[in-house]
């Protein structure tokens, strides 16, 4: 049982309750997500299974697409509908073209301030851990970058807006720092994250699919290379295949520079290699073992 599902989950559950749910249901005891969805979110979360876990760190910083609605008037110790109400303030003045201008400033690189309700770290204690004991903490700004933020509905005293960001990026600060540019307030209603790299809502699975379909896995489990076909592709020789699992580098005739997926002559999946640009070498990075029965796909 290795390699990857595109998990819808619902709200109210926290994303690590998600994750036993699945482990129960696939048997598969080492499984991880990708990207941390709070209880009062739904949406894509991207599961790996078994050695599939091992993929993340190629692919963990790409893109992520949410739409979240914004409630104008009042801000939360939260930052979302789920806090207590800290500041009020009017909003009967926000137009649709007052918004429409507030968020192209915050498009592109900006800067936040990890909330009291994250799971950052600060001197190795998770900040919603102090937040839930009353605590606060001076947090840094820091840089994050929104590629697209765009509105997709107004109405007086809330709107919905679509964004696309990069990892690390708080839509719930997002939406309290434009509502302060507002010269307002603002807190986040809802959030649903649409999209996570090859992973969108058309082709999700519930929990509740997903045990109803558990026996039959060719549905919902995604190949171990289903995520990465942004990479080049390199195929490897048996005997290169043997010089790699045992750490030494191959020549490549391709110009290529950096990660590729691997596959041997039968188009199997075998992992990832690294090839320097200079020496035209493939450096082994993360194989998968030759006993491991592991899916793959033909391309």
């Amino acid at each position: 049982m290795d390699g990857f599902i595109n998990f819808y989950k619902d709200t109210g559950i926290a994303s690590n309750k998600a994750l036993d749910v699945i482990k129960r249901i696939t048997g598969q005891p080492k499984a991880g997500f990708l990207g941390t969805l709070d209880p009062i979110a739904s949406g894509i979360l991207p599961v790996a299974l078994g050695w599939g876990t091992k993929l993340f760190p190629y692919f963990e910083k790409v893109p992520k697409k949410y739409r979240g609605a914004m409630i104008f008037g009042s801000e939360t110790d939260t930052q979302d509908s789920t806090g207590t109400v800290t500041v009020t303030a009017p909003s009967e003045h926000i137009t649709k073209e007052m918004l429409q201008e507030v968020l192209r400033d915050f498009t592109g690189e900006i800067s936040q301030v990890p909330p009291m309700y994250s799971a950052k770290k600060i001197d190795g204690q998770r900040l919603y851990q102090i937040a839930r004991k009353g605590g606060d903490v001076e947090r840094e700004p820091k840089k994050v970058f929104v590629h697209e933020l765009e509105l997709a509905e107004f109405s007086p005293g809330m709107a919905v807006i679509t964004a696309t960001v990069a990892q690390g990026t708080y839509i719930r600060t997002l939406c309290e720092d434009i509502g302060r540019r507002l010269k307002s307030a603002a807190h986040m209603g809802s959030l649903v994250r649409e999209e996570v790299h090859v992973f969108g809502m058309d082709t999700s699975w519930t929990a509740e699919r997903l045990d109803q379909r558990r026996d039959f896995p060719a549905e919902w489990l995604l190949p171990l290379d289903a995520p990465l076909q942004f990479l080049p592709r390199v195929d490897v020789s048996d005997a290169n295949i043997r010089l790699l699992l045992n750490g030494q580098q191959v020549a490549v005739t391709e110009k290529l520079n950096g990660n590729v997926r691997l596959y041997g002559p039968d188009g199997a999946f075998i992992g990832i290699g690294h090839v320097d640009p200079v020496t035209r070498k493939l450096c082994p990075s993360k194989l998968v073992p030759a006993s491991d029965p592991v899916p793959f796909s033909r391309r």
